[in-house]
């Protein structure tokens, strides 16, 4: 009976539910003052809604802090800020507010340029992390930043805690890497570098034989500690550059340039490069410390191999009075190390024998260079005799407007000759032309070295012969010239004509003036002395005078002659005493 009253009652609820249902409402409110309301209630602060970008619902501060973090789950634990807002259509100002509210709350949620990113999702990679160091032994923090796509910090930041957990390794900063893995590398390089019995290069280890190039040399450094390996790392400690030698090949190639050294007295800096020494100059200095060495550009040379060059250049240069050292050194020495060596043995050459460096490379006596010299004399005596009865010549020499030939070929005005500008200029106009003389010339000096020499020279050693003779050689005969002048040591030539067309007077010397005037003067003194005698005081004066007109007058004629030559004066006897009356 009751329980068929309740369910009468319960039908005769829903058809009153239905009734009022399909009553229509005489108020009813539109869409538009829906939003007007609820806008107004913003407004006022009495509720906070975010409106969405299309402006068709809004939507809670709470009901959007489910919504990101229903979108990090989904993502699974990963997801851009921008994608946020494409996915929940809200403005990006209001997610990035609440986003940064949310992280700054929630100690699992860490923002990374304009990520979020969960704790989970860092578990996550850890364990990707970890298969793929399975995989291959080592990863990168570099090889990690470019497959996520996230800083280098962060990563490390993720790694560092969770390696022996999650990640089953060693990390040191920038790799993590398995025991295995290190293992298998030091037993990868251990049996590569014991086998080598030459040198070897990291680049090439690495290369070749799939080695990790960022430990190689911590593993090198416990190889070489616990002595597994014996050898030396040369270069840098950079793998371009780093080569290992191992000591059987140190030992054989010290034992190789010991020998070579001992037998040859020099050691070839590119010789050593070309066997793998990339500090010969270094290295000879270590290996050879209690040798007497000297080191020059590009070798180096022993102090006694020297001295035996020393003594072979004296032979030479007794014998010939040249030597050229390029000859007897070591055809693979440089031209700089030549040069330097020639000066060398010019120093020591110079407690026996004078020499000088010619070319560079040449050494020349002083004897060779005074017999040279002196085998000119003659001819320059014989030449200043023939040169000395020309007219032109000795006006030259006296109107310093002599030009000796140089080297060159171009004239060269005599020293005296530009300290007497003026004198000079006069000359040259009364002469019109200034007199050239050359004592010899560059092709008849070259012939004349030959013959001397007596074999082929070298064109260097020859130039540096004629730019050392010819000059000097001229102008020792230039001073010749003048000093003969100077003593009037000079005879014009008998062709040589006067202005009528008569033969030119024998030009006279100084000596033969000073025996004339000596012979007048002796005889003006005997005949001042007879004439005293006579008591005759009219007698005496008269005597006087006829002393006067001879033996004075011839006196002072002769020196007007000499006058008269030295300027080329045309003067006859004729000229001179011609008032002479004889008693």
């Amino acid at each position: 009976m009751s329980s068929s009253t309740s369910w009468e009652e319960i039908k005769k609820l829903a058809a009153d539910f239905q009734r009022v249902q399909l009553v229509e409402s005489s108020y009813k409110l539109s869409e538009r003052n829906c939003i007007e309301i609820i806008n107004k209630l913003i407004g006022l602060d009495l509720i906070n809604l975010y409106h969405s970008t299309d402006g068709k619902e809004f939507i809670t501060q709470k009901h959007l802090e489910k919504e990101i973090y229903d979108e990090i789950f989904v993502h699974d634990g990963r997801i851009n800020i921008v994608e946020l807002q494409s996915l929940l259509n809200i403005d990006i100002s209001y997610i990035e507010a609440k986003a940064s509210e949310i992280i700054k709350d929630d100690p699992n949620l860490t923002l990374i340029l304009g990520q979020i990113i969960s704790k989970d999702y860092m578990n996550k990679i850890s364990e990707e992390i970890n298969e793929l160091l399975k995989e291959k032994g080592s990863v990168s923090v570099a090889e990690l930043t470019n497959i996520y796509s996230l800083p280098g910090d962060f990563l490390y930041q993720v790694i560092k805690p969770r390696v022996g957990e999650i990640i089953k390794g060693n990390f040191d900063g920038n790799i993590i890497f398995t025991h295995n893995y290190i293992n298998h590398q030091k037993a990868l390089l251990s049996g590569v570098l014991e086998a080598s019995i030459r040198p070897i290069r990291f680049s090439q280890l690495i290369k070749e034989n799939n080695l990790d190039q960022s430990m190689i040399f911590e593993i090198f450094d416990e190889l070489i500690a616990s002595k597994q390996i014996n050898g030396k790392l040369f270069g840098s400690r950079q793998v371009a550059s780093a080569v290992f030698v191992p000591d059987f090949f140190i030992k054989a190639q010290d034992q190789y340039i010991q020998a070579f050294f001992k037998q040859n007295g020099y050691i070839d800096f590119s010789t050593l490069k070309k066997i793998g020494i990339t500090e010969p100059d270094n290295y000879v200095k270590s290996l050879f410390a209690t040798e007497d060495i000297q080191f020059l550009s590009s070798s180096c040379i022993s102090n006694f191999f020297i001295e035996q060059l020393v003594q072979e250049i004296e032979e030479q240069l007794n014998k010939n009075g040249i030597s050229e050292t390029m000859q007897i050194l070591p055809s693979n020495l440089s031209e700089k190390d030549v040069a330097s060596l020639t000066s060398t043995f010019c120093q020591k050459l110079k407690q026996n024998i004078d020499c000088v460096i010619m070319a560079e490379t040449y050494l020349v006596s002083r004897n060779f260079i005074k017999d040279f010299q002196n085998k000119f004399q003659d001819q320059m005596e014989s030449k200043s005799k023939e040169d000395l009865t020309k007219k032109n010549i000795v006006l030259a020499i006296k109107s310093e407007t002599l030009i000796v030939g140089s080297l060159d070929g171009k004239p060269v005005i005599s020293s005296k000759s530009s300290k007497s500008k003026s004198k000079s200029k006069s000359a040259q106009e009364s002469d019109n032309v200034a007199v050239e003389i050359v004592f010899i010339d560059k092709n008849n000096l070259i012939n004349q070295l030959k013959l001397l020499v007596n074999e082929d020279i070298n064109d260097d050693l020859m130039d540096s012969l004629v730019e050392y003779f010819l000059k000097p050689l001229n102008s020792q005969y230039l001073d010749l010239l003048k000093s003969k002048v100077e003593k009037g040591l000079v005879t014009i030539s008998e062709t040589d004509q006067s202005a009528d067309g008569k033969p030119a007077p024998k030009k006279l010397t100084i000596k033969e003036v000073q025996e004339k005037v000596k012979f007048f003067l002796i005889q003006g003194k005997i005949f001042d002395k007879a004439l005293k005698l006579f008591s005759n005081q009219k007698v005496q004066d008269q005597l006087n005078k006829h002393l006067l007109k001879t033996s004075c007058s011839e006196i002072t004629n002769e020196m007007l002659k000499l006058i008269a030559n030295e300027q080329m004066i045309q003067i006859t006897d004729q000229n001179l005493n011609s008032d002479v009356v004889f008693i």
